[in-house]
């Protein structure tokens, strides 16, 4: 076979995976956002058309957070490639709804959370905090999800999705404040089992951690 043929062979054989990405997803100020990209690409690049919000990627690049506090539409794109040939990007609309409902009364771990966040002066904070407030955010699925059965169970999906999320030596006050509540409320038994109650109590203890780290700007 002629050389000069292969090179259109090889592009023919292994194209460049295309990005999917929702055409529009909905969301409300100040609340974080999941948006998840399918490809068959290996490493997903992310990109925000906004100086007034924010797009933190997971590490393994096929996720990405998102949020803003001000109303409005914002175009998220994503693409990747195969060789040094990128891919189309994928483009996704995030409209942000009205006005966020007015605060209820003040939280006191929600107070303090702000404070340590403030105080502390690790790098990246901002991008480890978003990180944080996802974990909580899906332990309020681990509560309720079958297949975690006991207090201990419950507490390794969590230290889990935090360590693969979160860096160890980042936020550690922060973190701190958050296991000292999560004790307070949840069974210090590790091998008891979770009744529906204790997983109600579970769920809405990380509903209101998510919502405290999702609250400081």
């Amino acid at each position: 076979m002629c050389p000069l043929f292969f090179p259109l062979l090889l592009a023919l054989a292994d194209p460049v995976p295309a990005v999917v990405l929702p055409a529009e997803v909905a969301a409300q100020p100040g609340r974080l956002v999941r948006l998840e990209a399918r490809t068959a690409g290996k490493v997903v690049r992310w990109a925000l058309a906004s100086d007034d919000a924010d797009l933190v990627p997971f590490p393994d690049g096929k996720v990405a957070l998102f949020t803003s506090p001000r109303p409005g539409r914002y175009l998220v794109l994503a693409w990747t490639a195969a060789g040094d040939v990128p891919s189309e990007a994928a483009r996704c609309v995030v409209v942000v709804g009205g006005p966020a409902p007015p605060p209820g009364p003040a939280d006191p771990l929600a107070a303090d959370l702000r404070r340590l966040f403030e105080a502390d002066k690790t790098p990246d904070k901002a991008a480890h905090l978003a990180q944080l407030a996802a974990v909580y955010r899906e332990a309020v699925k681990f509560a309720d999800h079958p297949d975690v059965r006991t207090a201990a169970e419950l507490a390794g999906r969590i230290r889990a999705a935090a360590n693969s999320l979160v860096p160890a030596d980042a936020l550690v006050p922060l973190r701190k404040r958050v296991a000292e509540e999560i004790a307070r409320h949840l069974p210090a038994d590790g091998d008891r089992d979770l009744d529906p109650a204790t997983r109600k109590t579970a769920a809405e203890l990380f509903d209101r951690i998510a919502t405290a780290l999702e609250g400081i700007r």
